[in-house]
């Protein structure tokens, strides 16, 4: 009997031995693995003695500065007589001392005055070390949200953070991994390794991220925010130091994109004293990554820290990826109140990734097949930002941030159909995964032609932003007001060039456009505080200005006969838009750590620049797309132990313009219509709940061992389209329920373990909302899925520094499911991975 396309499963055949896997390479590996940490050892070793000995130095000095101290003059009368009264408590004692040798006595009159003058600096010393605080470099940085938990407290809106403690405890693989476990949030991975981040927020579509504002320190990282907003660069997780997600109308402060909220990656800050640090992985698939850093804090005025990671995976569907991530940050206290940061990063990947899925015979067969295996996906960043900070006294900030980055990301693709029409056939692969001389034309087979469609595009992104700060008082009540304005350019251009073989990288150019855009963006947003601060109004109003200009120099024009043949051209549009933003948030303490908070606000995003200007030149006057949100919440804190929040939302989804782009699972557009195929899908509801929970009880029993244990769950009943074609249908990739779970347990001794479980509940993948799958796998339910993770490490701690040793497990129960039906039929999600590891701190 023929098992079920998507129920999960157990893999018995395709589980990884992974004794008798270890081949020559992965030897390689394992040796590179161990040279790399040793060396690091090695090389840490001076430092660190080096730095012991020098704070021995300095305690040795002290120490003796502080033997010699005389007392002030005018302190000496009151030392004496506390003295006194101190010696005097014991009248029996007093002939003990007169009889005692002369050095002697003068040795206890000098501890007796030390005593003293250490009770009577108390105040001192604290001044002292609070005057120290206020020198410790502070690092140029934006965050979204802030790192004290009074500040998540206080947002006036949804709003999640995982800080480095978790991500540690979790070591996910990616970013999605890490993703996936907060409230309202839905990920999958295209290519089982979660290179490209899709991610939706409270029912909105995942595919490529293009309905949030993914920002890393504060800066935009999509190819072009405004115009490209697809995530086809993700961070790399293991350089982060906590991630934030907002979700209410504290988004106001950001854009574009920000229907679903804002989604920040903090990296890593130097640390204050010298730090070498190395990590070295290996596991199944030939998974393998190192990874070092260095940095310090010179003088408390300036400090570095470089990072470098490199990975290799050939990963279950043989993807062969190879990336290498170089990052750099310097911080510079030019005076108290002037503050300068400079970040630099590079990132370079090469991967077979590719849009072609599998067919539903496929699946069934081999869920991991990989056909596309002449595809290759090289993508290239190099991005900088420059922060200043200037502080005006004790209530006033600005902050100026400039930044810009260059992308490129040439995309080699063979051609394919599942029909076999157009001849010039390379090979043909059947349901049975086999390749053969001749196929069916049902679906269940793909064509692959002897050519390449390669898709080659170029960005440049630059900006400038200036935000103020100040807190102020109007009478009996408290402010804080933000006000900002930013500078925004992009440039792109784009090629599409059609090989003459399976392997060609380049060929005659089909397709080929530059396209650029300026927009201003100012925005302003004030804290009303009332009742001591316990209740806090906060309106919001945010401006956005665009301009577009497309400009083609080659297209596929429309013959007579109904082909189309590239021509070159000359045709160049231009466009405008404004979108005024307002939004109001509130929250209220009800008691200590009892927050009520509720909102509406108003999210945006542009239409691509070319959905607006159509490859005839047309303007189409799109309008922005909409979303009213509106959500009511609580949120509770009980000093470390218990954390709670929970919220309701609904947000009213406008004039959604939708391309036929092929990361969203369009085959191609009409060849009669020419770049003017633009599907708008009208209005969408999205209605539901989320909630999560961390209880601790050995914190709260205070205990020396902690056991958190985290729940989130999202409840999504209402994700549909209002009106138009689909209406009453349920969105594409809209689960209503996901449940995450995570206990967690760290001993004093150095023993940390996690367990993990994640539970996503079954999703429609198309408008139709269509239940039965397709034969060319595009279409069809996917069922719904459960992962466990878990992991286990030990730290040996030898003062400063400290040697870790871990293993983590994916997938444990080794489930088969299907990920995504997209772009290009059925991707399978990871299968059962082991990974383990040495990490080391110095």
């Amino acid at each position: 009997m023929q098992r079920e396309v998507h129920l999960a499963r157990p893999r018995a055949d395709v589980t990884n031995s992974y004794v008798a896997s270890i081949t020559p390479a992965a030897q390689r590996n394992m040796s590179v693995f161990l040279c790399v940490f040793v060396c690091a050892f090695v090389c840490a070793m001076p430092f660190s003695f080096a730095e012991e000995a020098k704070q021995a130095t300095e305690t040795g000095a002290k120490t003796t500065k502080t033997s010699v101290r005389t007392i002030p003059p005018k302190t000496q009368p009151k030392a004496r007589k506390q003295a006194s009264k101190e010696t005097s408590t014991k009248p029996a004692q007093r002939p003990a001392a007169k009889r005692m040798p002369s050095k002697r006595r003068r040795t206890v009159k000098r501890s007796v005055k030390r005593r003293v003058i250490k009770r009577r600096n108390v105040k001192t010393r604290r001044k002292v070390r609070r005057k120290r605080k206020k020198k410790a470099i502070w690092v140029p940085r934006v965050d979204v949200i802030g790192e004290r938990p009074a500040e998540l407290d206080s947002v006036a809106g949804s709003a999640d953070v995982m800080n480095e403690k978790e991500l540690k405890s979790r070591t996910p693989l990616n970013a999605g991994e890490a993703l996936r476990t907060m409230p309202g949030v839905n990920v999958y991975a295209e290519d089982g390794m979660g290179l490209r981040l899709n991610i939706g927020i409270r029912g909105l579509d995942p595919v490529r991220g293009r309905k949030i504002l993914v920002l890393e320190d504060g800066v935009p990282i999509a190819m072009a925010p405004y115009g490209e907003p697809e995530l086809y660069y993700t961070p790399r997780i293991e350089r982060m130091k906590r991630l934030e997600i907002v979700k209410g109308s504290g988004a106001i402060l950001w854009g574009p994109q920000t229907i679903g909220g804002v989604l920040n990656f903090i990296t890593r800050s130097p640390p204050r004293k010298f730090q070498l640090t190395a990590e070295a992985r290996y596991g199944s698939y030939d998974y393998f990554q190192a990874q070092a850093s260095v940095g310090d804090t010179i003088n408390k005025r300036f400090g570095y820290l470089f990072e470098v990671l490199h990975q290799r995976y050939t990963g279950p569907t043989r993807l062969n990826l190879s990336a290498t991530d170089v990052s750099g940050k310097m911080v510079v206290r030019i005076t108290p109140y002037n503050i300068l940061g400079v970040k630099l990063q590079f990132y370079d990947e090469m991967s077979n990734a590719t849009y072609l899925g599998l067919t539903t015979p496929q699946y069934e067969n081999d869920p991991f097949a990989n056909h596309a295996y002449n595809d290759r996906f090289p993508i290239r960043r190099v991005g900088g930002s420059l922060n200043h900070k200037l502080l005006l006294g004790m209530a006033g900030l600005i902050n100026t941030q400039f930044y810009a980055h260059f992308v490129r990301r040439y995309w080699k693709r063979q051609d394919f159909n599942r029909s076999g029409d157009g001849g010039n056939v390379n090979r043909i692969v059947d349901g049975s995964n086999s390749e053969v001389t001749k196929g069916v034309a049902d679906g269940s087979s793909i064509f692959f032609k002897d050519s390449t469609g390669n898709r080659n595009r170029e960005f440049g992104v630059t900006g400038l932003e200036s935000r103020y700060t100040v807190e102020y008082s109007l009478g009996p009540v408290e402010n804080e007001l933000i006000a900002g304005v930013r500078f925004h350019y992009e440039h792109g251009d784009e090629q599409y060039l059609n090989g003459e073989t399976a392997q060609s990288p380049a060929g005659s150019i089909r397709d080929q456009e530059s396209r650029d855009l300026f927009a201003i963006a100012a925005y302003v947003q004030n804290s009303f505080m009332f009742l001591n601060r316990k209740l806090k109004i906060t309106p919001g109003f945010r401006f956005e200005s665009m301009w577009f200009h497309r400009r083609l120099d080659r297209t596929r024009v429309t013959q007579p006969d109904g082909s189309s043949v590239p021509t070159d051209v000359n045709v160049s549009e231009n466009s405008t838009m404004v979108a005024p933003i307002p939004g109001i948030g509130i929250s209220f303490e009800v008691s200590p750590g009892v927050f009520l908070f509720g909102g509406v606000h108003r999210g945006f995003a542009p239409p691509r620049t070319k959905d607006s200007i159509t490859s005839d030149g047309e303007d189409l006057q799109l309008d922005p797309e909409f979303s009213w949100n509106y959500e009511l919440g609580l949120r509770m804190r009980r000093g470390n132990y218990f954390m709670f929040q929970a919220a309701a939302f609904f947000m009213d989804f406008q004039n959604q313009v939708i391309p036929p782009s092929e990361s969203s699972g369009a085959v191609a557009s009409d060849p009669n219509n020419l770049g003017k195929t633009i599907i708008n899908a009208g209005q969408t509801f999205h209605a539901g709940g989320e909630a999560s929970v961390t209880f601790d009880l050995p914190a709260f029993l205070k205990a020396p061992l902690r056991l958190p244990l985290q729940l989130s769950y999202t409840w999504v009943p209402v994700a549909i389209f209002a009106d138009g074609k689909f209406e009453g249908n349920r969105l594409p990739y809209a689960p209503e329920h996901t449940l995450t779970a995570t206990l967690r347990l760290e001993l004093p001794v150095g023993l940390n373990m996690m367990v993990s479980a994640n539970y996503v509940s079954e999703q429609t993948t198309d408008k139709g909302a269509t239940k039965l799958p397709s034969v060319d796998g595009l279409v069809g339910m996917i069922d719904g899925r459960f992962l466990l993770n878990a992991r286990i490490g030990y730290t040996f701690r030898l003062g400063r520094r400290s040697v870790g040793v871990f293993v983590s497990g994916k997938n444990l129960t080794n489930s088969v499911y299907i990920s995504t039906r997209r772009p290009q039929g059925i991707r399978a999600g990871a299968p059962m991975q082991i990974v383990g590891g040495l990490q080391g701190k110095f």
